[in-house]
């Protein structure tokens, strides 16, 4: 059969122009030396910020100017020396960690304007530092990945067990930051990511090898191949043959998934404008969409922010247009799943993500916001052993028979627990849909059976598939899709009396740690916003320490929490469809006024 890729080339793509800072390198013969200056107290924050980041160094690296009468874009040589900086601390990390064996590394990036830059530096860096270094196929200087298959491949290589992804996400264009996988897909936190930024700090020169040659390898075709693979199990995907879909990337071509959709026989039509921030939650062009939707006959349409980690979608079903979030997408799939397909779904959400699947989940486990946290609960269930600091840094619940929040702080707790509901349910030979997601966008799907011990006989958990433990949120995409050409409606599979969204206060670092202490003397009281009352919890890592606040009325639930990607606080709501943007403007407003 032949497919046919549209592709719809918009010319009126984002002027992105910059300049870069003269760097100061030392010719060394076939190195380059750089001398690195002192750090300001400000460069110091952003490498080792107060509230960590989620993921690693993020920050905004381009700066405003205007030359010759024009605005243009400034990449300053002390921003990217922070960049430098984190490259090299993670080298020496790992060298450690290694004892300087199997020295191999991926690099890869979205498609930022300052992408190659940090690529040819950071390679540079490694390479001189005794590594082999890995670029995805791509044209000559760049190697394009989406930081979902850049942290999968860390599992789906075998010889290759560091990885850098170098993506600001949703960020706007003039952000840039860093990724790193260390032996397994999961966001580096605790003291490990201490260690590095205390490395990066101390530094005084670094060293380059601009005579670096990459080896190039695949590794979007391997993640495409392992997402049909896990999705085999799950559904047959016939309907997506033929269908046309209009994917809309924000910024370059997500040459991975269309890839994707078209070895499932999907007619992909790409829109290649860029948008900033590439933030599909935030931004939505519908006249561009139904314009591109209504001429190529197309009902569903794919949107991603830079990273492809965070998605939304835009649908056209019974004459009218939708536009869902992830919240809405994946509780709609996930009781479309049970109700429809009879799968047993181990639920695994962070805590402000929609609670309006949990009912059809087989069990509800919740945790703190991000896959530092999500990613312990897949490990723990298959008997991988976990950093400490990685379990004394989650924030970890399961929901019991009675809507109680049990704390989780090891693994045979957890486990126990689960296999007492498998044994009572009689469901020793069901195959067990495991989902951990999160509001903003990520979503990561494994399939879980039981297993008994030969030799000793006990229950555990095991799955076929690599383990990935970060944001992988390709497969949900593509059942999503499927059960939309099947039919189903996410209008009809959620409970649209109560809507979730979230909002933002601005807060630099100091006034997030300032509102998250002052407001801890309300823990456990009922208190008064807006003529309605509140009761507050805090919800705990297993150090005890306060990550978010939740306020629960007798309509309505709502947390906060310090945001790991930028300078704000960030609130949700789950209430009255009619009143919710209402009442969180009040508790933003309540929470800004009297405690920061």
């Amino acid at each position: 059969m032949v497919i046919i890729l549209q592709v719809i080339i918009v010319i009126n793509l984002i002027d992105f122009e910059f300049e870069l800072e003269d760097i100061p390198f030392i010719e060394d013969g076939n190195f380059r030396t750089l001398k690195l200056p002192v750090l300001t107290e400000e460069e110091r924050f952003l490498v080792d910020p107060i509230v960590a980041p989620t993921s690693g160094l993020r920050i905004q690296i381009l700066e405003n100017i205007e030359k010759e009468g024009k605005k243009k874009y400034l990449l300053p040589n002390r921003k990217l020396f922070l960049f430098l900086r984190t490259f090299k601390a993670i080298s020496e990390k790992y060298k450690e960690l290694k004892e300087g064996k199997n020295l191999k590394i991926l690099i890869v990036t979205d498609n930022r304007p300052s992408k190659q830059i940090l690529l040819r530096y950071c390679s540079q860096i490694f390479a001189y530092e005794g590594y082999e270094i890995y670029h995805q196929t791509d044209q000559p200087g760049e190697s394009k990945l989406s930081a979902p298959y850049g942290a999968a491949s860390v599992a789906l290589f075998e010889d290759i067990n560091l990885i850098i992804v170098l993506t600001a996400s949703h960020n706007d264009l003039s952000w840039n930051g860093v990724k790193f996988y260390i032996n397994y897909p999961i966001p580096l936190s605790g003291d490990l990511f201490k260690e590095i930024a205390v490395k990066a700090l101390k530094l005084e020169e670094i060293k380059f090898d601009p005579n670096y040659k990459p080896f190039l390898i695949d590794a979007e075709q391997k993640n495409n191949d392992y997402v049909i693979s896990l999705l085999s199990r799950v559904l047959e995907f016939n309907k997506l043959r033929g269908k046309n879909i209009v994917i809309w990337p924000y910024l370059g071509k997500a040459r991975g998934i269309v890839n994707l959709f078209n070895r499932l026989g999907a007619n992909v039509i790409l829109i290649e404008e860029e948008i900033n921030p590439p933030n599909p939650i935030k931004v939505l062009r519908e006249d561009k969409l139904r314009q591109v939707m209504e001429s190529e006959d197309s009902d569903i349409a794919l949107l991603l922010d830079a990273d492809r980690d965070r998605i939304a979608l835009y649908v056209k079903q019974n004459g009218e247009y939708y536009y869902y979030i992830p919240n809405e997408i994946y509780s709609a799939m996930h009781n479309i799943l049970a109700n429809v397909y009879h799968k047993k779904i181990i639920n695994v959400r962070t805590i402000p993500s929609d609670l309006r699947g949990d009912h059809t989940s087989f069990i509800n486990i919740l945790t703190g916001v991000g896959y530092k946290h999500l990613g312990v609960i897949l490990y723990f269930l298959l008997g991988i052993e976990v950093d400490q600091s990685k379990v004394d840094t989650a924030i970890l619940y399961y929901e019991d028979e009675n809507k109680n929040l049990i704390k989780i702080d090891n693994s045979a707790l957890l486990k126990q627990k689960l296999l007492e509901l498998i044994k009572k349910n009689n469901l020793l030979e069901e195959e067990f849909l495991i989902v951990m997601w999160e509001e903003s966008g990520g979503h990561t799907l494994n399939i879980l059976n039981v297993s008994k011990d030969e030799i000793t006989g006990e229950l555990r958990f095991e799955t076929k598939f690599p383990i990935i433990a970060d944001k992988y949120p390709v497969p949900a995409l593509v059942i999503i899709t499927e059960l939309i050409s099947r039919g189903h409606k996410i209008s009809e599979s959620i409970d649209w009396s109560i809507k979730g969204i979230n909002r933002t206060i601005s807060a630099i670092d100091e006034e997030k740690v300032k509102i998250m202490n002052n407001f801890g003397k309300n823990d456990g009281k009922t208190i008064k916003i807006n003529n309605k009352e509140y009761k507050v919890n805090s919800l705990s890592d297993n150090n005890n320490k306060v990550d978010l606040y939740q306020l629960k009325s007798n309509d309505s639930m709502l947390y906060f929490r310090p945001s790991g990607t930028g300078p704000e606080v960030r609130f949700y709501i789950f209430g009255n469809r009619d009143t919710h943007l209402k009442e969180i403007k009040a508790v933003q407003d309540y929470v800004k006024t009297n405690y920061s």
